[in-house]
């Protein structure tokens, strides 16, 4: 395909490279070039291996300061840097407008009950000791958890999550939720509490504390890590999300698996396409690169950090020696990954012819539920760029870190989304030595929406590129013009709200109860939970299931399935305990125009049992044994063992039926018919 994405500041090399690329296409072709080319780079750009990567001794720093820094973007200039003299006219166009600050939540209603929970504050400042709640910092906590008393009642425990369910139909009159069955609750402020519940309910408040995320101990990370901050990578980190499960191809110019910074990284199914082997020899660091911003190794002490460091990187090579491939190796390299277990593929390669071949090989990935991401490209005149444009694959521009459009990154109607692409530093080669390379162009943005696929892979393997692509709508923070644009797609890449939205909407689970309704017999009832994630069922070790104690009256029970560890979300699922069908029916007594329906009745023993299991019973009377159009009957009465059902024809043939039945508050529960019997009226 067409070029690496860089922005092309050594004009020199640049040459050379054009002159190179010029060579490859009249000896091969059409060629597609991974779109982040470091050829164009100077020769100090790499830092070399060695004791220059270790934190003990980070002699190559200073080089990699000096080279990497990237330049800080002009908040005014938009507009790229190429002599057109239409880019001006956009200029205006891509200027992100500030966001609004968000709103303050209104006053409260009542200031006095706010200041009668706030006496109920139990805070603490940073040494531990008590603190009044103007003594905190408001960074120090996001909301509250509160606790209620012992002696609250049922009926005031459903008043107030009733008042909690109405806040989340209406977002901005606060937030609460329930943390502990029946013990905890959360509110983001002490006017929400104050909104759904009285301060004689509640034993004690007291602020939810943010918790600091300590940053990896990677040496460059301080200094280089800035699009791991602004992308919110150590937010997933800080709960154990770290890609692990998930399968990403790097169709690139292969990756130096050797690399220090890929210590503790995992490497499946290499591939060449180029010649049909193993040999995924990187001459070149692009590829390497690109398999670094994904998964290069965390807390090693050692270069930076990927952003989904645990999943495993399967690298295909698609370029021969020189930096360009042909359309047919990358077809080969897309359905290798599709059929050797990839989950995601990134393509930091763009090309502006179309290939009917290529799309059908992205269709073909994609019906298998495989997400497929490719940088948008780096020509800013609107140029197509294809895989990228592809509808079955996620396109991916690139954005500044003050939040401007970057003035290299093609924009058009195909880009979904967009993440940091300017002076993002990576792992790289130089004469066959291992460095680090600060990469500025779109091949940069790419693998890190790569890596948030990635992440959700690990969560769910069910999320397609549909699914995905509906994720970033729902879940990027907008930028430029409001909803999706040609410049910024749906916005910024967020990786904490791609993970929140996975724990609440979607779930991680496919959990099932080994019996959905229990019969009454006045012991305890267990439910036995499975939970499915990914086709797999996962040990008990991986989830916490919670429900009421008191699991013996008749009614309907909810069952809280919670992960641990590094799995996330919750599912809330409901089983019942029905009324006991006692006795079998007797035949009916029949009469003219009416029927008595009968069935045996219960001993001493059993009325004492089942006296708080049954209210009464229905029958149902009707002239076909599917009981359509049937007439229903009920008898108050747990030890009543007839009712008779009047007003019928005579000489007619019914069919009869009766159960059990419990009323509890306005619910009604009903245990299984008894079998049927047939009768005619005299």
């Amino acid at each position: 395909m067409k070029r690496f994405m860089s922005d092309g500041t050594n004009k020199k090399a640049s040459m050379r490279l054009t002159a190179m690329i010029v060579a490859v296409v009249f000896a091969m072709g059409t060629l597609f070039v991974p779109t982040g080319i470091i050829a164009a780079e100077t020769d100090e750009d790499v830092v070399l291996a060695g004791e220059s990567v270790d934190a003990a001794a980070p002699a190559g720093v200073d080089e990699v300061d000096e080279v990497t820094e990237p330049e800080a973007a002009d908040p005014e200039t938009i507009a790229p840097d190429v002599e057109t003299d239409a880019v001006d006219t956009e200029a205006d166009v891509v200027q992100p407008e500030a966001e609004e600050p968000e709103a303050q939540q209104a006053d409260a209603d009542s200031p006095e009950a706010a200041a009668e929970l706030e006496e109920l504050v139990v805070a603490h400042d940073e040494n531990g000791d008590a603190a009044a709640l103007d003594d905190l910092n408001e960074t120090d906590y996001n909301g509250f958890i509160y606790k209620l008393e012992d002696d609250v009642t049922k009926k005031e425990i459903k008043k107030m999550e009733t008042a909690i369910d109405e806040l989340e139909s209406d977002p901005e009159s606060g937030e609460a939720a329930e943390l502990i069955d029946n013990e905890l609750y959360t509110a983001d402020s002490l006017e929400t509490i104050d909104a759904v519940a009285d301060a004689d309910m509640i034993e004690y408040i007291e602020p939810d504390y943010v918790i600091n995320v300590m940053g990896p101990n990677d040496p460059y990370y301080g200094g280089y890590g800035w699009f791991l901050e602004m992308t919110k990578a150590p937010y997933v980190w800080d709960r154990g999300i770290f890609g692990k499960g998930a399968v990403v191809a790097v169709l690139d110019t292969g990756v130096m698996t050797s690399h220090p910074d890929f210590e503790n990284t995992h490497f499946v199914s290499p591939y060449n396409t180029t010649n049909g082997s193993t040999d995924i020899t990187d001459t070149i660091g692009h590829g390497t690169g690109v398999a670094g911003i994904i998964a290069a190794s965390y807390n090693n002490q050692k270069g930076l950090t990927g952003i989904m460091p645990q999943a495993s990187i399967m690298p295909i090579k698609i370029t021969s020696g020189a930096t360009g491939g042909k359309h047919s190796w990358l077809i080969q390299g897309i359905d290798y990954a599709a059929s050797h277990g990839a989950d995601v593929i990134n393509m930091s390669v763009g090309d502006p012819n179309e290939s009917v071949a290529m799309n059908d090989a992205c269709k073909r990935a994609a019906a298998k539920g495989v997400i497929l991401v490719a940088a948008s490209g780096n020509d800013y005149d609107c140029t197509i760029e294809y895989p990228a444009s592809y509808s079955s694959v996620v396109s991916v521009g690139s954005i500044e870190s003050n939040g401007a459009h970057s003035n290299f990154s093609t924009y058009n109607q195909y880009v979904d989304v967009v993440a940091p692409g300017r002076g993002i530093l990576m792992p790289s080669v130089k004469d066959d030595k291992p460095g680090y390379f600060s990469m500025t162009g779109t091949s940069g943005s790419a693998p890190q929406v790569a890596a948030m696929a990635a992440m959700i892979k690990s969560l769910d393997k069910s999320v397609n590129g549909t699914g995905f692509k509906e994720i970033l709508r729902t879940t990027c923070i907008d930028k430029g013009k409001a909803g999706r644009d040609d410049y910024f797609g749906y916005g910024l890449m967020d990786l904490s709200r791609a993970f929140n939205y996975m724990a609440k909407s979607f779930g991680l689970y496919r959990a099932s109860l080994s019996c959905i309704s229990y019969v009454y017999n006045g012991s305890p009832k267990s439910p036995a939970v499975t939970v499915i994630k990914a086709n797999k069922t996962l040990p008990k070790a991986n989830y916490k299931v919670t429900y009421p104690k008191n699991r013996k009256a008749v009614g309907t029970y909810k069952v809280t399935v919670t992960g641990l560890g590094q799995y996330v979300g919750s599912k809330t699922l409901t089983y019942k305990i029905m009324p006991p069908l006692v006795k079998k029916i007797k035949t009916p007594k029949r009469y003219k125009k009416k029927i008595q329906i009968r069935w045996y009745a219960m001993s001493k023993s059993q009325k004492a049992k089942y006296k708080s299991a049954i209210t009464g019973y229905q029958v149902r009377i009707a002239k076909n044994s599917k009981f359509t159009k049937a007439k229903y009957v009920k008898v108050k009465g747990y030890a009543k063992d007839s009712v008779t059902v009047k007003k019928l024809k005579r000489k007619t043939t019914y069919y009869v039926q009766y159960r059990a039945y419990k009323t509890v508050g306005s619910k009604t529960y009903y245990s299984k018919w008894s079998g049927k019997k047939k009768v005619k009226t005299k």
